[in-house]
């Protein structure tokens, strides 16, 4: 690695000049995350930066039955990794990058803060609103009231309501 190259643990490597850091997003199978996917994805092309996708699966509601748990664990698994790298394909397809990928398990809340602070090339957290006034989600209620505190980069949140073309030019 050169002088002018840096690593983080997660395996995103970028140049000190020019490096825009990472634009975090939250998977889920919602509407909203493939609009706030595609504007993180054009903003980091333009910015120079790369894509974060983090996956939380939550294994709350699991009880402890050994061999049962451990199949809905890996089943969990399975499922997230499908979804993550969908993601991550969108975002290669998108602006010709590969995105930082970032699996955890527990609450979606805490594990986007705790990213944030272990990762310090993330620059931003992007979400997306509901469409049709179904009202914002967790996460967007979460990180817009009494969460905000607790973020140490800005938020962006893209309204439910755009369209492709709409996103595009507001990356720029």
């Amino acid at each position: 690695m050169t002088e002018e190259e840096t690593s983080n643990s997660n395996g995103y490597q970028g140049t000190r000049r020019g490096d825009g850091g990472v634009y975090l997003v939250v998977t889920d199978d919602t509407e909203e995350f493939s609009l706030a996917l595609r504007y993180a994805a054009r903003r980091a092309e333009t910015a120079r930066a790369h894509v974060g996708i983090l996956h939380v699966s939550s294994i709350d509601d699991f009880q402890h039955w050994g061999n049962v748990e451990e199949m809905m664990r890996r089943e969990l698994r399975e499922q997230a990794e499908k979804s993550i790298w969908n993601a991550a394909k969108r975002v290669n397809d998108l602006n010709g990058h590969r995105p930082v990928l970032y699996m955890r398990e527990g609450s979606r809340i805490d594990n986007v803060i705790d990213i944030i602070n272990e990762d310090d090339n993330i620059r931003m957290l992007i979400l997306a609103a509901s469409a049709g006034g179904k009202g914002p989600g967790p996460l967007v209620s979460h990180f817009t009231g009494k969460g905000l505190s607790r973020l140490r980069v800005p938020i962006t949140v893209v309204p439910g309501d755009l369209e492709p073309q709409k996103i595009d030019a507001l990356a720029l």
